[in-house]
């Protein structure tokens, strides 16, 4: 199959080229940069020198591909975070991006188009199960990405088969946000607000990969969480951390505070999601390898005393 990635230097992107390329599909990506080129070489794809925002660049793109997959994000680092700025292009690739890229797909007849979502859309919900049948409660610092979905689910209105992904917050030894976490850790802070039982779901980058491919290969249209078998509350979250650490406990930022810096848009960090994969693993047959945050972070430990 011919694939059109963008992202695909990324940290889900990455791994997702891996795949796709070991299962001898030919994959086309986007770059930006020389280095981004050398990289996708090295991976395996085959670079395509142009702007996301490019109508004329994707244009020239796109056509033979039978798939799309936009896997691209701009989040910023932990310590810009609360700027409002800071996410300005990464609300522009969701919505200009996804749109434009939506409208080029289905002009050059392209059948499938797989898009990573998030599942911060869902209300703070307790300890309750939900999944995709649960109304979503986005703020405004969210609805570029309730604008994406709706794009995706405009290619499925349109005949193609449109299929979003509503993704825990990623993890993984090399994932940027992980060294943030570490380096706070390290001084006794935890990088998360909320309840202490409120959950927050997650996702190992490695699985994420997997589900992208099995949901370009065998999911049906409509949106679909993945996240891992059993969400972990914060205060269980904390406790891992410390571990890697060596402490004993971790603080985390007052909520209070927090809403004043960066207003109260951002609260959706501290909702309990307690977010169920079923779905997406009955569609599809994938599951996760790192079934909850407990084995994920017992491997980030072992990692951490092997390298210092």
């Amino acid at each position: 199959m011919r694939v059109f990635l963008t992202g695909a230097t990324g940290v889900l992107g990455r791994p997702t080229v891996q795949r796709l390329v070991a299962a001898g599909h030919e994959v086309h990506a986007l770059a930006r940069s020389d280095k981004n080129e050398e990289l996708l070489n090295r991976l395996g794809a085959i670079p395509v020198r142009a702007d996301l925002f490019d109508r004329g660049a994707l244009e020239r793109a796109i056509p033979g591909a039978e798939a799309v997959l936009h896997l691209a994000t701009k989040i910023p680092p932990f310590k810009e975070a609360t700027k409002r700025e800071s996410w300005d292009e990464n609300i522009r690739i969701r919505s200009e991006g996804t749109r434009l890229l939506v409208d080029v797909a289905l002009a050059a007849g392209v059948r499938s188009f797989i898009y990573p979502s998030i599942t911060f859309l869902y209300p703070d919900s307790g300890d309750r199960w939900i999944d995709a049948s649960t109304p979503i409660d986005p703020v405004s610092g969210l609805q570029s990405a309730v604008d994406a979905e709706e794009e995706v689910a405009r290619l499925t209105q349109s005949g193609g088969r449109g299929v979003t992904l509503r993704m825990g917050a990623f993890y993984s030894p090399e994932a940027q946000n992980i060294v943030d976490t570490l380096e706070a850790a390290h001084k006794g802070f935890a990088l998360m607000i909320g309840a202490g039982d409120a959950y927050w779901p997650q996702i190992w980058v490695d699985d994420a990969a997997e589900a992208v491919v099995a949901a370009l290969l065998r999911a049906p249209a409509g949106v679909y969480d993945v996240v891992d078998d059993e969400p972990l509350t914060r205060d269980e979250l904390k406790t891992l951390i410390a571990r890697a650490v060596g402490r004993k406990r971790l603080i985390s930022p007052p909520t209070l505070a927090v809403r004043v810096v960066a207003g109260k848009d951002a609260m959706f960090a501290a909702r309990s999601q307690r977010v169920s994969n079923r779905r997406f693993k009955e569609a599809t047959g994938w599951s996760p390898s790192m079934h909850s945050a407990r084995e994920g972070w017992e491997r980030i430990i072992a990692m951490a005393v092997a390298r210092p």
